[in-house]
Formats: structure tokens, C-alpha cells, sequence
């Protein structure tokens, strides 16, 4: 009965509900759709639930740290994430306020989205010239190639030498670079898809670790 209930039961409930759902995408059935709609909110309720054991998981790892070298930038994240909770629920509850929350994401969330979007592009660059100095190779070189003629494309170079380089990273990112993603986007596709079907038959077992 232990082992039914550690082992079997679990996998059972969760290869039934994968199989209804996608019944619901493939079988043009009134009921098959109505249950698949339902389980799928389950599946937000539960996933907005696991975000806030997440985010309660995060103060408790920041509050606990005790290395002094760190302890400014965790208490940092701890208030910045209270603050950001108690400017969103005021804005929730409270439609006066409503305001202040908007204020909160459009003049200081996405900015500072923006400043590290903005900050990836130099590390990426930093740690490709280390990658070159250690490993002077032929793929090495053709990603530094790529990645310059990127950065080199989206600054202001004057006169007709900017219009080259313009239309030579306008070229570069809709032929080989969008070929790249696309060949990256069908790998991760049949990534899930192996994974979803190897879920449903009970060869993987994520929601028993």
C-alpha cells in the first residue's frame, strides 16, 4: 500500500491527466475540451503557487546568508522583492494606488530589465575574448566574427561605411544567425516533445524527486 501510494498512484494521476490533455488537442470533443480546459487551470493554480514558494524560498536563502562579502547584495534583492510585493498587492487591493504600482514597473522594474539585457551583451563579449585566448580555434573565431559584426551594426558608424555594416548585420542576422535559431528552436521543440512523451509513459518521474 506504501509503495501504491509513493509510486504508482502519482505516476498514474499524472500520465492520466497528460493523456486528457492532449486528447483535448487532438479530438474535436465537447468533453475531452472541457476537461482539458479544467486540468490546465489547475496546472496555473499550481504553478502561480509554486512562484510564491519560490520567491519565499529566495528570503529565506538571502536572509540566511552570513558571508559579510555578500550580505549587501542579498539584503538588497530581500528588500527590493518586499517592496516590490507591497507596491503590487497596495495596487491590487487598493484602486487609488493603482497608479503607484504602474509608476513601479514602467519607470524602475523595466529599466533595470533593460540596464542588465543591456549589461549581457558586454559580458558575452568579455567572456568570448578569454574563450579566444585560451582556445584559438576555428568555431571560436566565426562566433567572434558574428558577434562583432552584430555590436558593430547597432552603433552609430557615419557616412557610407555605416550603411555597409548595417546591411552586412541586417544580412547576417536574417540568413545565418536566424538559421542558427531556427535549428536551436526545433532541437529544444523535440527536446520537449521527448520529454512530454517519456512523462506520459512513466519513463520519467520529475514530480516524485
Amino acid at each position: 500500500m506504501d509503495r501504491l501510494m509513493k509510486r504508482i498512484l502519482p505516476a498514474s494521476v499524472a500520465m492520466g491527466a497528460g493523456v486528457l490533455v492532449l486528447l483535448g488537442y487532438l479530438l474535436p470533443n465537447p468533453l475531452l475540451t472541457t476537461v482539458q480546459g479544467e486540468l490546465i487551470r489547475w496546472a496555473i493554480i499550481v504553478a502561480a503557487f509554486a512562484f510564491i514558494l519560490g520567491f519565499f524560498n529566495i528570503l529565506r536563502v538571502h536572509l540566511g546568508r552570513s558571508r559579510k562579502s555578500g550580505r549587501i547584495y542579498s539584503l538588497m534583492l530581500v528588500l527590493s522583492a518586499l517592496g516590490s510585493l507591497g507596491l503590487t498587492t497596495v495596487a491590487l487591493l487598493l484602486p487609488p494606488f493603482r497608479v503607484l504600482g504602474d509608476w513601479w514597473f514602467r519607470y524602475v522594474l523595466s529599466p533595470l530589465q533593460a540596464t542588465v539585457a543591456g549589461l549581457v551583451a558586454f559580458v558575452l563579449v568579455v567572456a568570448l575574448f578569454r574563450l579566444v585566448r585560451h582556445r584559438r580555434e576555428a568555431g571560436v573565431l566565426i562566433f567572434l566574427i558574428a558577434a562583432l559584426i552584430v555590436l558593430l551594426g547597432t552603433l552609430p558608424v557615419p557616412a557610407l561605411l555605416g550603411d555597409r555594416v548595417v546591411a552586412l548585420r541586417t544580412w547576417w542576422m536574417s540568413v545565418p544567425a536566424m538559421a542558427g535559431m531556427r535549428g536551436l528552436l526545433i532541437g529544444v521543440g523535440l527536446g520537449t516533445l521527448l520529454i512530454g512523451l517519456r512523462v506520459l509513459i512513466g519513463a520519467d518521474r520529475p514530480y516524485s524527486d
